[in-house]
């Protein structure tokens, strides 16, 4: 009789699990939160604490100078390994020609064209960086004691940024070749050598500047792993990519899905993080720094809640160029389900304990009010249902990004300029709000449903709409009962 200890083939499989790598990946860096940002806002005055959630938003645009390049060289790398002998569009059927191996000849070329691509996008970020970047912050950092060591970590992260950047056609090789577990466990390490790091300096009375050369040290070091990696696994084959040039073919292939992929990226993700540097220069700093902690919060979980699903990519990918479709949907919804459930927890959780956690700490930012909060939690729900189906519809590597973001961000720009005069900040999860629910999320679901031949009835129940209510009802119990949040009172420290 056995006990039903673990296996070493149980214990070697979630080792090696995508999921799992993702999950611990993420949560090393949210520990961030607990180690890392308490102590920033203990220390720091608000005026320290806009400038260094400015600096953390503008390291994540990064993403958007990309331009889509990223995920779509992961996706058609997917499409090599599966045997694809192009990488064009898999939106009705699978290629023909394709029988399930690697195609060496394909990956190859689309390795050597990468790296010219990622030279010529790594020089434009930088200009773009030390010219925008530089201007949006001047008014934060003039606001600070010290100026000058502010001046000095933004210039330490724009030198930074040229290496992280290039260093993105690592990652996206890493995850197109489906090796996300490796990939993610090291960054799993990275992150949390960077937190140990920067808790050590803040420990030590150090300040903004140590704070930024202690976390972006480590993530040079994660470029250089990943460029470790990617030389290491798949036979070494990356390194065959050297020797090829930079194929007009491939590229023809690859621009129309980046551009697209790219615009949506900017009219999402980049319309967002252009308000919060419209905010940082009209509010006061008070506010601003419990806008931005919030909002700091609310994008770690809803990044922690994407590793069940976004670990997942790559293998839907080589599903759908197979024509798999039973199977992609199928760990589809598994692994959308996980996410809902994970953003839920988080976000019910923390708009629990946020405000008595901040007193305990004895943070100079406050928290922000719980109307606020529940905005801001449903908008970025809806943000994940639509962008998981969205990803989904991409796997057949016929992008829509671009008019889906273009209406959402019409939407949400119309929506955020004529209610910021009366809502303040509330205006931007209003307009979010306004921009997924009036076309984004069911626009995307809409082609999902339609690509993977399932319907909402077929797909949602057991996916989605549970979390949902759940979240729902915390957000109508936090709004309608006020007396609900006095059971914080009942916690020692507050």
């Amino acid at each position: 009789m056995t006990l039903g200890l673990p296996t070493v083939g149980t214990g070697r499989r979630l080792w090696n699990s995508p999921t799992l790598a993702t999950w611990g990946s993420f949560a090393a860096r949210t520990l961030s939160l607990v180690a890392v940002f308490p102590l920033v806002l203990r220390q720091f005055s608000p005026a320290e604490i806009v400038v260094w959630s400015l600096l953390s938003g503008i390291i994540a645009l990064q993403m958007l100078l990309d331009l889509g390049f990223s995920p779509t060289f992961g996706r058609v790398i997917a499409f090599a390994m599966g045997g694809a002998r192009d990488v064009g569009n898999f939106q009705s059927s699978p290629p023909s020609g394709g029988d399930g191996q690697p195609n060496w000849e394909v990956l190859t070329r689309i390795c050597g064209t990468m790296r010219v691509v990622y030279r010529r996008l790594t020089l434009g970020s930088v200009i773009l960086l030390a010219t925008l970047g530089t201007w949006s912050l001047a008014k934060s950092i003039a606001a600070t004691a010290d100026p000058a060591a502010a001046w000095t970590a933004w210039v330490v992260i724009v030198a930074v940024s040229a290496v992280t950047f290039y260093g993105n056609l690592y990652s996206a090789y890493l995850q197109g070749i489906n090796q996300v577990a490796p990939w993610q466990r090291w960054q799993a390490f990275t992150a949390l050598g960077a937190i140990a790091s920067s808790f050590a300096v803040l420990a030590g009375g150090g300040g903004l500047l140590p704070l930024v050369v202690a976390n972006q040290s480590w993530v040079v070091l994660g470029v250089l792993i990943n460029r470790w990696l990617s030389f290491k696994l798949a036979e070494g084959r990356f390194a065959h990519g050297r020797q090829s040039l930079f194929c007009r073919e491939i590229f023809a292939a690859v621009w129309p899905s980046a551009w697209r992929s790219g615009v949506g990226l900017l009219l999402t993700s980049g319309l967002l993080q252009v308000s919060h540097l419209l905010y940082a220069q009209v509010g006061t700093a008070a506010d601003v720094a419990a806008y931005l902690v919030a909002l700091r919060v609310i994008q770690t979980v809803n990044q922690f809640s994407q590793a069940p699903f976004y670990s997942k990519l790559p293998v839907l990918a080589r599903l759908r160029s197979q024509g798999r479709l039973e199977e992609q949907v199928q760990i589809a919804r598994r692994g959308m389900c996980l996410a809902y459930w994970a953003y839920v927890v988080g976000f019910v959780g923390i708009g629990l304990l946020a405000e008595p956690l901040l007193r305990l700490i004895g943070s100079q930012a406050r928290f922000v009010e719980p109307l606020l909060w529940a905005l801001l939690g449903l908008a970025f729900f809806v943000e994940r249902f639509g962008a998981m189906h969205l990803q989904l519809y991409s796997t057949t590597n016929h992008i829509i990004w671009h008019k889906v973001t273009l209406v959402h961000g019409t939407i949400f720009a119309a929506v955020a300029c004529t209610t910021f005069g009366s809502l303040g900040a509330y205006a931007i999860p209003v307009a979010l709000l306004a921009g997924y629910l009036g076309f984004y999320s069911w626009y995307c679901a809409l082609h999902s449903y339609r690509a993977c031949k399932v319907n909402f009835w077929s797909f949602e129940p057991a996916t989605s709409l549970v979390p949902l209510a759940v979240a729902v009802v915390y957000c109508l119990g936090t709004v309608l009962l006020p007396a609900v949040p006095k059971w914080q009172a009942y916690i020692p420290w507050t």
